[in-house]
């Protein structure tokens, strides 16, 4: 009989534990022989296989149903696949039956209104709430097989190690926050695993169009607790925001050897860095004793920064808790043979973030007190101010309130508190975000107000800061290492300490005008806005102002409904009114049904539509019957999903036009470009890999197409592509990703809806094209080499803002009847620019030829 490939993965994989001492998940003995062991259920023992979403439910279900007196299952919403999402409150019986008492007292200590000496009296008898969060990167696949051991293990062991343990503290874990991208991956590598440990095996290459790390819409939702777009994202920080744990621990793989905390530098001070560094050596020794009873490697203090806001261990440390990264060696594949020609297995990777859970856990227990002191101060400091110094009031205004609107709701998904001034208010230590210098500032009624002194605080200045401080050392450290590298090439100096992006204050990233002010004086507030439209009749059609993003919006839903549209490339003054550059014009005698479509649309889209009064202007030429006046082609847009199979590049935009802006687009192959492609109006090319650009897109352009090109630029740039743009001279060192002050040029479509021509522009890399002197620049940086343009994050002294002048940012190329266009950063990236995305909205219906 020939042996199952089942049967022969097994074998392999009883032959890698055998050739290396294997773990032992069950020493916390005696176990509760009523609470089923996962490979009771699983039907094989941990690490053999991958286990998919549906059988780690199955265990747990189990787990859960045979300890009801420890273990507690909450449903807390759904991926976007429909995958459910859940925790699992595990504790000593005696803490779960009066968890409603031990979460009223929870709930005291993260408000931050109790005294010293009332906070020290309720933690007298408080456990400590440790969060472990498994799988965030769904092919980081060890916290989610080590994640079922952990919860059999404090739900059966009936050890007096753990019953002391879980008297002190309540454990919840998340066993799988991706779900989409861990049975992604999952899928495809049962389906082609042998339990090879070879790296030219198949199975070590998970192909890019999987990449399981990330959710549905390809996001890497460790970035994503600034934008807050992803709807894991957003369910999850509400749950986790009715418990407020204390300890936040946060596992992945796969490093060379494992990695705890404490971190590298830098560290967001907003954090408190010496609370941070001190309890983060703290947890870290427990895990170095507990890894050395094992004899295990790891590292600390390298590679893993804790400064970007995006990641979840961040954004608990702003609200207080002790959060960490845990990377682990082995998990994403069966077996993996290292460099030395040992081998690392699942099961091995599996230990140590089961270790590391409980050893966090045993910390936490053994230094509960003194935790949950240091946590109460932590948030009585922010609930009243006193953390923030001279940073107590953020404002911003918008004649237009829609823009304000949306901020309020994305900082109310952060749980940050904000509202609306009621009346006219004036502040004398005001210092405006786009300018230097302290004013005293009149703010118009209708300005939307964060007040610092809040519960949520740190995580409010953390996010709308202007930027966040690096340490001296730190930023001593790189500039001695590219002094270091410019000199030595072998062996030269390591590269800069960055791990991530350096920006990211909502402020910018909205575009809005803004102030911080060292007061928050009372003020009367309002419930805010109201964004009603009203219909006037007319016999000649109606107008639709173009200030928000809603309004270009509103307009592919009337042409997508067959509405005719029209738009002004020039200002025009008629019936005593002016309609700027980009005003969308619905005309009667060219549409039947108009006005019940507008009214339709308006309710929906939160647009407010003025009746023309006439078409005569009422001065000069420019009227709505002139040539000023433009149609808009119905768009018919296409998506290049995947440059060389590099699927991830188109996620963000891909989420913003399904989940968002909720438009229609067809997603396409990149062999579809060399085929008949008159049917697409715009065709977006994000981030891939592509080559150059075929005799049929080269000439679907020059008849009218607007192929819209972000990021990956190069392929078209040259003489090979269709875009004659020149680089920057010379190698510069590479920026993490930091906000840079620049200019706008009113006159091109790309710019349409923007009241002020100064921008705030995401800048990464090193690589930058010059701005032609023809003309097409339609975000630009100054030439002007002493303009300070860094507005937020990094920049390399004497060099990047000098490499930056004359650059181009966003670029028009008219290309016979089409156009292309060139965005040299995604404006979609990480859906984290809201205040860029009328770029790419514009780009989309007004760059296919009229």
């Amino acid at each position: 009989m020939r042996d199952t490939l089942a049967a022969k993965m097994l074998q392999a994989l009883a032959f890698l534990i055998l050739a290396t001492p294997s773990f032992d998940f069950y020493t916390n003995r005696p176990y509760d022989a009523a609470v089923p062991r996962p490979e009771a259920v699983l039907g094989y023992a941990p690490g053999e296989r991958h286990t998919t979403f549906r059988d780690q439910e199955r265990v747990l279900s189990a787990i859960a149903a045979s300890a009801p007196g420890s273990v507690k299952v909450i449903d807390y919403g759904k991926s976007v696949e429909g995958r459910p999402l859940k925790i699992l409150v595990i504790s000593s019986p005696e803490n779960i039956g009066r968890l409603p008492v031990i979460r009223a007292k929870w709930d005291a200590l993260a408000l931050g209104k109790l005294t010293q000496t009332e906070a020290s009296r309720m933690i007298e008898e408080t456990p400590a709430l440790v969060w472990i969060n498994e799988t965030i990167h769904g092919n980081e696949s060890a916290s989610f097989e080590s994640g079922i051991w952990l919860a059999y293990t404090l739900a059966a062991s009936r050890s007096e190690r753990l019953a002391s343990l879980l008297s002190d503290v309540v454990v919840i874990i998340n066993p799988v926050y991706n779900p989409d991208g861990h049975e992604r991956f999952v899928v495809w590598y049962n389906s082609v695993a042998t339990g090879s440990s070879s790296p030219d095996a198949f199975e070590q290459r998970e192909p890019s169009v999987i990449h399981g790390r990330t959710n549905h819409y390809r996001f890497d939702m460790n970035r994503d607790r600034v934008s807050f777009s992803q709807v894991e994202t957003r369910q999850e920080v509400a749950e986790y925001l009715k418990w407020n744990p204390h300890v936040y621990a946060d596992q992945h793989g796969e490093v060379g050897t494992y990695f705890f905390p404490p971190n590298s530098m830098s560290v967001n001070a907003n954090v408190d860095r010496k609370r941070f560094n001190l309890w983060t050596e703290v947890f870290g020794r427990g895990n170095a004793r507990a890894f050395d009873q094992q004899g295990w490697q790891y590292f600390i203090r390298d590679t893993f920064d804790f400064f970007a806001a995006g990641y979840l261990d961040t954004y608990a440390a702003f609200l207080g808790a002790i959060a960490f990264t845990y990377e682990t060696d082995g998990g994403g594949v069966l077996a993996r043979e290292r460099e030395d020609g040992s081998i690392l297995t699942l099961r091995d990777g599996m230990a140590k973030h089961f270790v590391t859970a409980l050893a966090t856990i045993e910390t936490a227990a053994a230094n509960r007190k003194a935790l949950l002191e240091s946590y109460a101060k932590f948030r009585r400091d922010a609930a009243s101010g006193a953390s923030f110094g001279k940073f107590q009031r953020v404002v911003l205004t918008s004649p237009d309130p829609r823009p304000l609107v949306r901020l309020q709701t994305h900082l109310k998904l952060m749980g940050v508190e904000s509202r609306f001034a009621a009346k006219d208010f004036s502040q004398r230590d005001a210092h405006d975000y786009w300018k230097a210098g302290k004013v005293e500032q009149t703010f118009p009624a209708g300005s939307l107000v964060i007040d610092m002194a809040q519960p949520q605080g740190t995580l409010a200045k953390s996010m709308l800061e202007p930027t966040a401080e690096f340490e001296p050392e730190f930023t001593e450290q790189q500039l001695k290492k590219r002094e270091a590298r410019k000199s030595e090439k072998y062996p030269g100096e390591e590269g800069a300490d960055f791990y991530d992006t350096t920006a990211w204050c909502l402020v910018y990233a909205y575009n809005l005008p803004a102030w911080w002010c060292e007061s928050a004086r009372p003020i009367e507030s309002s419930d805010g806005p109201r964004i009603a439209s009203t219909f006037e009749d007319s016999p000649i059609g109606w107008a639709l102002r173009y200030s928000d993003q809603e309004d270009v919006v509103a307009a592919f839903d009337l042409m997508a409904s067959g509405v005719r549209a029209m738009s002004t490339t020039k200002p025009i003054e008629s019936g005593g009114t002016t309609y700027a550059r980009g005003t969308f014009l619905f005309l009667k005698g060219r549409n039947e049904d108009l006005r019940v479509k507008l009214e339709r649309v308006s309710a929906t889209r939160r647009v407010s539509f003025e009746a023309l009064k006439t078409g005569l202007p009422d001065t000069g030429r420019e009227g709505i019957g002139s040539p000023s006046v433009d149609s808009i082609k119905k768009p018919n847009v296409a998506i290049v999903f995947g440059g060389s199979d590099w699927l991830s590049g188109a996620g963000s935009l891909w989420y913003l036009m399904e989940s968002e802006w909720k438009l229609p687009f067809t997603p396409i192959t990149a062999s579809a470009l060399s085929r008949d492609l008159s049917k697409y109006t715009a065709i977006v090319f994000p981030e891939g890999r592509y080559g150059p650009p075929s005799e049929d897109l080269k000439g679907w352009i020059r008849a009218g197409g607007c192929a819209i090109v972000m990021d990956s630029v190069d392929w078209i740039v040259g003489e090979k592509g269709l875009v004659d743009l020149k680089q920057v001279d010379g190698k510069g060192e590479g920026v993490p990703g930091s906000f840079f002050r620049a200019k706008m040029e009113p006159r091109l479509f790309l710019t349409y809806g923007y009241a002020d021509q100064t921008i705030s522009a995401p800048v990464g890399g090193s690589n930058y094209f010059k701005a032609k002197k023809e003309g097409g620049g339609a975000v630009t940086f100054s030439g002007d080499e002493k303009e300070v343009k860094l507005l937020s994050g990094w920049s390399w002294p004497d060099e990047t803002e000098k490499r930056l002048a004359g650059a181009v940012w966003a670029h028009d190329e008219p290309v016979g009847d089409g156009h292309v266009i060139l965005f040299t950063v995604d404006p979609t990236y990480r859906a984290m620019w809201p205040g860029l995305y009328k770029l790419i909205l514009n780009a989309m219906l007004f760059g296919p030829a009229n």
